[in-house]
Protein backbone atom coordinates (compact mmCIF):
# COMPACT_ATOMS: atom_id res chain seq x y z
CA UNK A 1 0.00 0.00 0.00
CA UNK A 2 0.97 3.63 -0.87
CA UNK A 3 0.94 6.54 1.40
CA UNK A 4 0.56 10.04 -0.57
CA UNK A 5 2.98 12.83 0.47
CA UNK A 6 1.21 16.37 0.06
CA UNK A 7 4.27 18.27 -1.28
CA UNK A 8 3.15 21.36 0.38
CA UNK A 9 3.53 19.34 3.90
CA UNK A 10 6.54 17.91 3.11
CA UNK A 11 8.11 21.58 1.92
CA UNK A 12 6.95 23.27 5.11
CA UNK A 13 8.11 20.67 7.26
CA UNK A 14 11.93 20.65 5.69
CA UNK A 15 11.65 24.14 6.14
CA UNK A 16 10.51 23.99 9.56
CA UNK A 17 14.16 21.93 10.39
CA UNK A 18 16.41 24.44 9.58
CA UNK A 19 16.75 27.28 12.33
CA UNK A 20 15.29 30.32 11.50
CA UNK A 21 18.54 32.56 11.29
CA UNK A 22 20.13 29.98 9.10
CA UNK A 23 17.51 30.14 6.65
CA UNK A 24 17.76 33.85 6.58
CA UNK A 25 21.40 33.63 6.13
CA UNK A 26 20.84 31.19 3.16
CA UNK A 27 18.32 33.50 1.80
CA UNK A 28 20.56 36.00 1.62
CA UNK A 29 24.11 34.11 0.77
CA UNK A 30 21.73 33.09 -2.57
CA UNK A 31 19.38 36.31 -3.38
CA UNK A 32 19.09 37.39 -6.81
CA UNK A 33 16.06 39.97 -6.49
CA UNK A 34 17.09 43.69 -6.44
CA UNK A 35 16.19 44.59 -3.14
CA UNK A 36 18.20 41.94 -1.09
CA UNK A 37 21.29 43.19 -3.40
CA UNK A 38 20.81 46.72 -3.61
CA UNK A 39 20.24 46.69 0.28
CA UNK A 40 23.23 44.92 0.85
CA UNK A 41 25.47 47.48 -1.53
CA UNK A 42 23.87 50.41 0.53
CA UNK A 43 24.13 48.82 3.84
CA UNK A 44 27.74 48.24 3.12
CA UNK A 45 28.82 50.99 2.02
CA UNK A 46 27.24 52.88 5.21
CA UNK A 47 29.82 50.02 6.97
CA UNK A 48 32.34 51.47 4.75
CA UNK A 49 30.87 55.30 5.15
CA UNK A 50 32.07 54.58 9.05
CA UNK A 51 35.57 53.34 8.34
CA UNK A 52 36.34 57.00 5.99
CA UNK A 53 34.63 58.51 8.76
CA UNK A 54 36.65 56.99 11.59
CA UNK A 55 39.92 57.40 9.57
CA UNK A 56 39.35 61.19 8.26
CA UNK A 57 39.02 61.67 12.22
CA UNK A 58 41.83 59.87 13.23
CA UNK A 59 44.19 62.24 10.30
CA UNK A 60 42.33 65.42 11.46
CA UNK A 61 43.85 64.77 14.86
CA UNK A 62 46.91 63.23 13.60
CA UNK A 63 47.61 66.61 11.58
CA UNK A 64 46.91 69.32 14.59
CA UNK A 65 50.35 69.15 15.27
CA UNK A 66 52.77 68.97 12.28
CA UNK A 67 55.65 68.27 14.78
CA UNK A 68 54.67 65.25 16.56
CA UNK A 69 53.45 62.12 15.35
CA UNK A 70 50.91 59.87 16.62
CA UNK A 71 51.19 57.03 13.60
CA UNK A 72 54.68 55.70 12.35
CA UNK A 73 55.21 56.72 8.91
CA UNK A 74 54.42 53.76 7.30
CA UNK A 75 51.04 53.56 9.23
CA UNK A 76 50.40 57.05 8.13
CA UNK A 77 50.97 56.72 4.82
CA UNK A 78 48.50 53.42 4.31
CA UNK A 79 45.88 55.71 6.21
CA UNK A 80 45.71 58.77 3.88
CA UNK A 81 45.67 55.84 1.16
CA UNK A 82 43.11 53.94 2.59
CA UNK A 83 41.01 57.02 3.43
CA UNK A 84 40.68 57.65 -0.73
CA UNK A 85 40.03 54.08 -1.18
CA UNK A 86 37.01 53.69 1.33
CA UNK A 87 35.24 57.04 0.17
CA UNK A 88 35.58 56.30 -3.46
CA UNK A 89 35.53 52.61 -3.85
CA UNK A 90 33.95 51.52 -0.23
CA UNK A 91 31.38 54.81 -0.40
CA UNK A 92 30.39 56.74 -3.74
CA UNK A 93 30.56 53.84 -6.17
CA UNK A 94 28.74 50.96 -4.06
CA UNK A 95 26.27 52.99 -2.31
CA UNK A 96 24.63 55.08 -5.59
CA UNK A 97 25.09 51.60 -7.81
CA UNK A 98 23.01 50.03 -4.82
CA UNK A 99 20.55 52.86 -4.46
CA UNK A 100 19.97 52.45 -8.36
CA UNK A 101 19.79 48.35 -7.97
CA UNK A 102 17.21 49.25 -4.85
CA UNK A 103 14.84 51.61 -6.90
CA UNK A 104 14.89 51.87 -10.27
CA UNK A 105 12.94 48.29 -10.74
CA UNK A 106 10.48 49.93 -8.84
CA UNK A 107 10.60 53.59 -11.33
CA UNK A 108 10.09 50.70 -14.40
CA UNK A 109 6.92 49.12 -12.53
CA UNK A 110 9.76 45.96 -13.27
CA UNK A 111 9.47 43.14 -11.44
CA UNK A 112 13.33 42.88 -11.05
CA UNK A 113 16.37 44.11 -12.13
CA UNK A 114 17.92 42.14 -15.71
CA UNK A 115 20.23 39.70 -15.48
CA UNK A 116 19.53 39.34 -11.70
CA UNK A 117 22.66 37.01 -11.37
CA UNK A 118 25.16 39.05 -12.51
CA UNK A 119 24.06 41.91 -10.49
CA UNK A 120 24.25 39.63 -7.55
CA UNK A 121 27.30 38.35 -8.49
CA UNK A 122 28.73 42.00 -8.75
CA UNK A 123 27.88 42.58 -5.41
CA UNK A 124 29.73 39.44 -4.20
CA UNK A 125 32.97 40.44 -6.01
CA UNK A 126 32.40 44.20 -4.72
CA UNK A 127 32.54 41.91 -1.12
CA UNK A 128 35.43 40.56 -1.49
CA UNK A 129 38.01 42.99 -3.44
CA UNK A 130 36.86 45.73 -0.96
CA UNK A 131 37.78 42.87 2.11
CA UNK A 132 40.88 42.04 0.43
CA UNK A 133 41.87 45.83 0.08
CA UNK A 134 41.23 46.38 3.67
CA UNK A 135 43.37 43.52 4.79
CA UNK A 136 46.13 44.73 2.04
CA UNK A 137 46.10 48.02 3.74
CA UNK A 138 46.06 46.37 7.11
CA UNK A 139 49.29 44.39 6.45
CA UNK A 140 51.04 47.81 4.87
CA UNK A 141 50.57 46.56 1.04
CA UNK A 142 48.31 49.77 -0.19
CA UNK A 143 50.53 52.57 -2.44
CA UNK A 144 53.00 52.96 -1.34
CA UNK A 145 52.78 50.01 0.82
CA UNK A 146 56.47 47.94 2.33
CA UNK A 147 55.07 44.31 2.30
CA UNK A 148 55.33 43.09 -1.42
CA UNK A 149 52.65 40.12 -0.51
CA UNK A 150 49.91 42.80 0.53
CA UNK A 151 50.98 45.11 -2.46
CA UNK A 152 49.89 42.19 -5.00
CA UNK A 153 47.09 41.26 -2.63
CA UNK A 154 45.73 45.30 -2.90
CA UNK A 155 45.78 45.27 -6.62
CA UNK A 156 43.76 41.69 -6.64
CA UNK A 157 41.42 43.33 -4.54
CA UNK A 158 41.17 46.73 -6.45
CA UNK A 159 40.50 44.29 -9.51
CA UNK A 160 37.69 42.20 -8.13
CA UNK A 161 35.94 45.97 -6.76
CA UNK A 162 36.40 46.98 -10.34
CA UNK A 163 35.00 43.60 -11.39
CA UNK A 164 32.24 44.09 -8.82
CA UNK A 165 31.03 47.30 -9.86
CA UNK A 166 30.78 46.67 -13.89
CA UNK A 167 29.00 43.93 -13.22
CA UNK A 168 26.74 45.51 -11.39
CA UNK A 169 26.52 48.82 -13.66
CA UNK A 170 26.12 46.46 -16.66
CA UNK A 171 22.62 44.51 -15.33
CA UNK A 172 21.60 48.09 -14.18
CA UNK A 173 21.94 49.32 -17.74
CA UNK A 174 20.47 46.37 -19.61
CA UNK A 175 17.35 46.85 -17.01
CA UNK A 176 16.55 50.68 -18.23
CA UNK A 177 17.37 49.98 -21.74
CA UNK A 178 15.35 46.73 -21.63
CA UNK A 179 12.16 46.83 -18.99
CA UNK A 180 10.65 50.23 -19.70
CA UNK A 181 6.95 48.88 -20.44
CA UNK A 182 7.21 50.47 -23.68
CA UNK A 183 7.85 53.85 -22.42
CA UNK A 184 10.59 55.74 -24.69
CA UNK A 185 13.83 56.32 -22.77
CA UNK A 186 13.06 59.72 -22.85
CA UNK A 187 9.57 59.12 -21.09
CA UNK A 188 11.24 56.99 -18.08
CA UNK A 189 11.75 58.80 -14.42
CA UNK A 190 14.64 61.13 -14.51
CA UNK A 191 16.33 58.20 -11.39
CA UNK A 192 16.18 55.88 -13.69
CA UNK A 193 17.69 57.81 -16.39
CA UNK A 194 20.75 59.13 -13.99
CA UNK A 195 21.46 55.29 -13.19
CA UNK A 196 21.98 55.07 -17.42
CA UNK A 197 24.39 57.32 -17.35
CA UNK A 198 26.11 56.21 -13.80
CA UNK A 199 26.24 52.33 -15.29
CA UNK A 200 26.90 53.09 -18.76
CA UNK A 201 30.42 55.76 -17.54
CA UNK A 202 31.21 53.01 -14.89
CA UNK A 203 31.21 50.29 -17.56
CA UNK A 204 33.08 52.47 -20.13
CA UNK A 205 36.03 53.78 -17.85
CA UNK A 206 36.73 51.19 -14.76
CA UNK A 207 37.77 48.40 -17.86
CA UNK A 208 40.56 50.81 -18.43
CA UNK A 209 41.39 51.20 -15.17
CA UNK A 210 41.38 47.50 -14.73
CA UNK A 211 43.73 46.65 -17.77
CA UNK A 212 46.56 49.36 -16.07
CA UNK A 213 45.85 47.15 -12.65
CA UNK A 214 46.99 44.24 -14.92
CA UNK A 215 50.05 45.69 -16.12
CA UNK A 216 51.07 46.97 -12.69
CA UNK A 217 50.69 43.74 -11.19
CA UNK A 218 52.92 42.15 -13.97
CA UNK A 219 55.44 45.36 -13.18
CA UNK A 220 55.34 44.95 -10.20
CA UNK A 221 56.13 41.19 -9.67
CA UNK A 222 58.64 40.99 -12.32
CA UNK A 223 61.44 44.02 -12.61
CA UNK A 224 58.85 46.79 -11.71
CA UNK A 225 60.81 49.11 -14.48
CA UNK A 226 57.87 50.40 -16.53
CA UNK A 227 54.66 51.21 -13.61
CA UNK A 228 57.75 51.88 -11.02
CA UNK A 229 56.35 50.06 -7.94
CA UNK A 230 54.52 50.40 -4.99
CA UNK A 231 55.11 53.85 -4.74
CA UNK A 232 53.75 55.43 -7.91
CA UNK A 233 50.23 53.21 -7.99
CA UNK A 234 48.82 56.62 -7.36
CA UNK A 235 50.81 57.97 -9.73
CA UNK A 236 48.72 55.49 -12.51
CA UNK A 237 45.57 55.08 -10.27
CA UNK A 238 44.86 58.31 -8.72
CA UNK A 239 42.14 59.63 -11.51
CA UNK A 240 39.87 56.69 -10.40
CA UNK A 241 39.42 58.51 -7.12
CA UNK A 242 39.51 62.18 -8.00
CA UNK A 243 37.13 64.81 -9.74
CA UNK A 244 36.03 64.92 -12.85
CA UNK A 245 35.87 60.74 -12.54
CA UNK A 246 33.77 61.16 -9.29
CA UNK A 247 31.04 62.74 -10.48
CA UNK A 248 30.76 59.53 -13.17
CA UNK A 249 29.53 57.78 -9.93
CA UNK A 250 27.50 60.61 -8.40
CA UNK A 251 25.36 60.90 -11.38
CA UNK A 252 22.70 59.10 -9.66
CA UNK A 253 22.22 61.82 -6.97
CA UNK A 254 21.21 64.33 -9.85
CA UNK A 255 17.86 61.99 -10.46
CA UNK A 256 16.93 61.61 -7.15
CA UNK A 257 17.12 65.08 -6.80
CA UNK A 258 14.73 66.03 -9.77
CA UNK A 259 12.50 63.21 -8.50
CA UNK A 260 12.50 64.30 -5.16
CA UNK A 261 11.25 67.86 -6.66
CA UNK A 262 8.46 66.55 -8.77
CA UNK A 263 6.61 64.44 -6.06
CA UNK A 264 7.15 66.79 -2.94
CA UNK A 265 6.18 69.63 -5.44
CA UNK A 266 3.13 67.34 -6.77
CA UNK A 267 4.21 68.76 -10.36
CA UNK A 268 5.47 67.81 -13.70
CA UNK A 269 8.72 68.84 -14.59
CA UNK A 270 9.27 71.89 -16.58
CA UNK A 271 11.49 71.47 -19.19
CA UNK A 272 12.26 67.89 -18.95
CA UNK A 273 14.68 67.51 -21.99
CA UNK A 274 16.70 70.21 -20.79
CA UNK A 275 16.77 67.97 -17.64
CA UNK A 276 17.83 64.94 -18.92
CA UNK A 277 20.54 66.93 -21.49
CA UNK A 278 21.46 68.37 -17.70
CA UNK A 279 22.04 64.51 -16.12
CA UNK A 280 23.47 63.12 -19.30
CA UNK A 281 26.30 66.25 -19.14
CA UNK A 282 28.11 63.99 -16.58
CA UNK A 283 29.16 62.08 -19.36
CA UNK A 284 31.17 63.68 -20.75
CA UNK A 285 33.68 63.03 -17.76
CA UNK A 286 34.16 59.92 -19.46
CA UNK A 287 36.44 61.39 -22.11
CA UNK A 288 38.39 62.91 -19.16
CA UNK A 289 38.57 59.42 -17.39
CA UNK A 290 39.70 57.97 -20.62
CA UNK A 291 43.11 60.03 -21.14
CA UNK A 292 43.93 59.40 -17.47
CA UNK A 293 45.24 62.57 -17.06
CA UNK A 294 44.45 65.89 -14.73
CA UNK A 295 43.54 69.17 -17.35
CA UNK A 296 45.18 71.67 -15.95
CA UNK A 297 45.03 75.63 -17.26
CA UNK A 298 48.38 77.45 -17.52
CA UNK A 299 48.22 80.93 -19.14
CA UNK A 300 50.94 80.50 -22.07
CA UNK A 301 53.44 82.85 -23.45
CA UNK A 302 50.79 83.52 -26.23
CA UNK A 303 46.76 84.00 -26.92
CA UNK A 304 47.23 80.40 -28.90
CA UNK A 305 49.23 78.54 -25.93
CA UNK A 306 46.32 79.74 -23.64
CA UNK A 307 43.75 78.85 -25.96
CA UNK A 308 45.50 75.28 -26.13
CA UNK A 309 45.21 75.17 -22.81
CA UNK A 310 42.07 76.31 -21.88
CA UNK A 311 40.13 74.63 -24.42
CA UNK A 312 40.82 70.89 -22.33
CA UNK A 313 40.50 72.30 -19.21
CA UNK A 314 36.64 73.62 -19.85
CA UNK A 315 35.57 70.70 -21.63
CA UNK A 316 36.93 68.35 -18.70
CA UNK A 317 36.49 71.03 -15.70
CA UNK A 318 34.08 73.25 -16.43
CA UNK A 319 31.81 71.63 -18.42
CA UNK A 320 30.43 68.61 -15.90
CA UNK A 321 29.60 71.93 -13.54
CA UNK A 322 26.60 72.19 -16.18
CA UNK A 323 25.11 68.86 -14.83
CA UNK A 324 24.37 69.35 -11.00
CA UNK A 325 23.58 73.19 -11.64
CA UNK A 326 20.58 72.87 -14.34
CA UNK A 327 19.42 69.83 -12.14
CA UNK A 328 19.59 72.40 -8.99
CA UNK A 329 17.80 75.01 -11.06
CA UNK A 330 15.22 72.99 -12.63
CA UNK A 331 14.24 70.77 -9.77
CA UNK A 332 13.61 74.82 -7.90
CA UNK A 333 11.37 75.41 -11.25
CA UNK A 334 9.48 72.39 -10.80
CA UNK A 335 8.92 73.16 -7.15
CA UNK A 336 7.52 76.70 -7.58
CA UNK A 337 5.74 75.29 -10.83
CA UNK A 338 3.51 72.90 -8.61
CA UNK A 339 2.54 73.07 -5.05
CA UNK A 340 5.64 74.62 -2.98
CA UNK A 341 6.78 72.00 -0.48
CA UNK A 342 9.38 70.85 1.67
CA UNK A 343 10.27 66.55 2.37
CA UNK A 344 13.59 64.96 3.78
CA UNK A 345 13.77 63.60 0.18
CA UNK A 346 13.76 67.12 -1.19
CA UNK A 347 16.17 68.74 1.05
CA UNK A 348 18.47 65.84 1.67
CA UNK A 349 19.05 65.26 -2.34
CA UNK A 350 19.12 69.27 -2.66
CA UNK A 351 21.97 69.61 -0.36
CA UNK A 352 23.82 66.62 -1.73
CA UNK A 353 23.71 67.82 -5.15
CA UNK A 354 24.74 70.77 -3.71
CA UNK A 355 27.83 69.57 -1.99
CA UNK A 356 28.76 67.86 -5.14
CA UNK A 357 28.88 70.79 -7.03
CA UNK A 358 31.00 72.70 -4.24
CA UNK A 359 33.32 69.78 -4.62
CA UNK A 360 33.40 69.63 -8.72
CA UNK A 361 34.17 73.88 -8.29
CA UNK A 362 36.76 72.58 -6.27
CA UNK A 363 38.06 70.41 -8.63
CA UNK A 364 37.92 72.87 -11.36
CA UNK A 365 39.59 75.32 -9.21
CA UNK A 366 42.28 73.51 -8.26
CA UNK A 367 43.33 72.65 -11.98
CA UNK A 368 43.95 76.44 -12.40
CA UNK A 369 47.86 76.68 -12.59
CA UNK A 370 48.19 79.83 -11.16
CA UNK A 371 46.43 78.71 -7.90
CA UNK A 372 48.62 76.43 -6.78
CA UNK A 373 46.18 74.38 -5.10
CA UNK A 374 47.92 70.54 -6.86
CA UNK A 375 49.16 68.65 -4.04
CA UNK A 376 47.48 70.76 -0.94
CA UNK A 377 44.30 69.52 1.03
CA UNK A 378 41.98 71.54 -0.98
CA UNK A 379 41.88 68.25 -3.59
CA UNK A 380 41.17 65.80 -0.45
CA UNK A 381 38.35 68.81 0.33
CA UNK A 382 36.77 68.29 -2.91
CA UNK A 383 36.78 64.52 -3.06
CA UNK A 384 34.36 64.46 0.33
CA UNK A 385 32.56 67.21 -0.68
CA UNK A 386 31.40 64.70 -3.44
CA UNK A 387 31.14 61.75 -1.68
CA UNK A 388 29.10 63.08 1.73
CA UNK A 389 27.03 64.38 -0.99
CA UNK A 390 26.44 61.53 -2.46
CA UNK A 391 25.67 60.43 0.72
CA UNK A 392 23.51 63.26 1.64
CA UNK A 393 21.84 62.18 -1.68
CA UNK A 394 21.28 58.89 -1.05
CA UNK A 395 19.28 59.68 2.55
CA UNK A 396 17.05 60.99 0.23
CA UNK A 397 16.44 58.31 -2.19
CA UNK A 398 15.84 55.81 0.60
CA UNK A 399 13.22 58.13 2.03
CA UNK A 400 11.86 58.57 -1.20
CA UNK A 401 11.20 54.79 -2.28
CA UNK A 402 11.69 53.08 0.43
CA UNK A 403 7.58 52.84 0.92
CA UNK A 404 6.91 51.55 -2.15
CA UNK A 405 9.62 49.13 -2.20
CA UNK A 406 9.01 47.64 1.17
CA UNK A 407 5.62 49.42 1.99
CA UNK A 408 6.90 50.77 5.60
CA UNK A 409 7.64 54.58 4.70
CA UNK A 410 10.47 56.74 7.14
CA UNK A 411 9.01 59.54 9.15
CA UNK A 412 10.04 62.88 7.33
CA UNK A 413 11.27 64.85 10.40
CA UNK A 414 14.00 62.91 11.41
CA UNK A 415 15.45 62.36 7.75
CA UNK A 416 14.71 66.29 7.74
CA UNK A 417 17.32 66.74 10.88
CA UNK A 418 19.74 63.84 9.79
CA UNK A 419 20.20 65.78 6.49
CA UNK A 420 20.79 69.17 8.14
CA UNK A 421 23.39 67.63 10.35
CA UNK A 422 24.62 65.77 7.93
CA UNK A 423 25.17 69.21 5.51
CA UNK A 424 26.73 70.48 9.02
CA UNK A 425 29.55 67.31 8.97
CA UNK A 426 29.91 67.71 4.86
CA UNK A 427 30.84 71.41 5.40
CA UNK A 428 33.33 71.00 8.47
CA UNK A 429 35.11 68.31 7.68
CA UNK A 430 35.38 69.76 3.85
CA UNK A 431 35.80 73.95 3.80
CA UNK A 432 38.69 74.36 6.36
CA UNK A 433 40.53 71.78 4.02
CA UNK A 434 39.67 74.39 1.25
CA UNK A 435 41.38 77.07 3.31
CA UNK A 436 44.05 75.44 4.32
CA UNK A 437 44.76 74.45 0.43
CA UNK A 438 44.85 78.51 -0.15
CA UNK A 439 47.64 78.52 2.91
CA UNK A 440 49.74 75.70 1.14
CA UNK A 441 49.38 72.93 3.86
CA UNK A 442 50.04 69.66 1.77
CA UNK A 443 47.81 67.01 1.30
CA UNK A 444 48.75 63.13 2.15
CA UNK A 445 51.10 64.44 5.10
CA UNK A 446 51.11 65.46 8.61
CA UNK A 447 54.36 66.84 8.81
CA UNK A 448 55.88 69.86 6.68
CA UNK A 449 53.96 72.49 7.27
CA UNK A 450 53.23 75.23 9.53
CA UNK A 451 50.61 74.60 11.81
CA UNK A 452 50.33 77.72 13.52
CA UNK A 453 47.05 79.92 13.19
CA UNK A 454 44.60 78.83 11.52
CA UNK A 455 45.90 75.41 9.45
CA UNK A 456 46.18 73.43 12.90
CA UNK A 457 41.97 75.12 14.06
CA UNK A 458 41.34 73.86 10.41
CA UNK A 459 42.49 70.09 11.25
CA UNK A 460 40.63 69.59 14.31
CA UNK A 461 37.25 70.77 12.20
CA UNK A 462 37.70 68.54 9.63
CA UNK A 463 37.85 65.87 11.92
CA UNK A 464 35.13 66.83 14.24
CA UNK A 465 33.37 67.03 10.76
CA UNK A 466 34.08 63.40 9.47
CA UNK A 467 33.15 62.17 13.47
CA UNK A 468 29.65 63.81 13.34
CA UNK A 469 29.27 62.14 9.70
CA UNK A 470 29.63 58.75 11.26
CA UNK A 471 26.87 59.67 13.70
CA UNK A 472 24.68 60.71 11.00
CA UNK A 473 25.21 57.39 8.90
CA UNK A 474 24.47 55.43 12.42
CA UNK A 475 21.70 57.22 13.73
CA UNK A 476 20.38 56.83 9.95
CA UNK A 477 20.76 53.15 9.74
CA UNK A 478 18.97 52.99 13.41
CA UNK A 479 16.25 54.98 12.03
CA UNK A 480 15.54 52.91 8.90
CA UNK A 481 15.83 49.50 11.45
CA UNK A 482 13.07 51.03 13.84
CA UNK A 483 10.58 52.22 11.11
CA UNK A 484 10.43 48.54 9.98
CA UNK A 485 9.59 47.22 13.66
CA UNK A 486 7.18 50.54 14.32
CA UNK A 487 4.43 51.75 13.59
CA UNK A 488 3.90 52.27 10.02
CA UNK A 489 3.89 55.86 8.82
CA UNK A 490 2.20 56.99 5.79
CA UNK A 491 3.93 57.54 2.52
CA UNK A 492 3.97 61.40 1.12
CA UNK A 493 5.29 60.08 -1.56
CA UNK A 494 2.58 57.30 -2.68
CA UNK A 495 1.27 58.94 -5.01
CA UNK A 496 4.02 59.16 -8.02
CA UNK A 497 3.61 61.88 -10.99
CA UNK A 498 5.05 61.45 -13.96
CA UNK A 499 9.17 63.22 -13.20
Amino acid sequence: MTTAVDPRTASSSSSSAVPAPLAAIGRWLTAADHVRVGASLVVSAFLWAVIAGVVGAVLGIERLDAGAAFVDSDALTQLFSLHRFALVFGVLAPLMLGVAVLTVPAQLHASNVSIPRLAAFGWWAWLAGSIVAFVSYLGNGGPGGGDERYVETYLLGLALVIVGLVAVSVSIATTVLTRRNGRRLADVPVGAFAALVTALGVSLTLPVALGTVAYLWVDFVNARVAFGGADLIDSWLGWLMREPQTLVFAAPALGVLADAAVRTAKSRQPLRGVVLVGVGVAATVVFSSVTQQAHVFEVGKTPFETLQSFVPFALFNLVPLLAPLIVIALSLLAIKSGTPALSAALVASLLGVGMVFTGLVGSAAMHIDSLGLVGTTFGEAALVYVVYGAVLAALGAIALHVGSITGRALPDIPVLLLSLVGFIATVLSSLPHYVAGFLDQPAATAVGYDDSGFVGFANVIVGLGHALMVLVVLAFGGLVLASRRGESVPDRYADEVKA
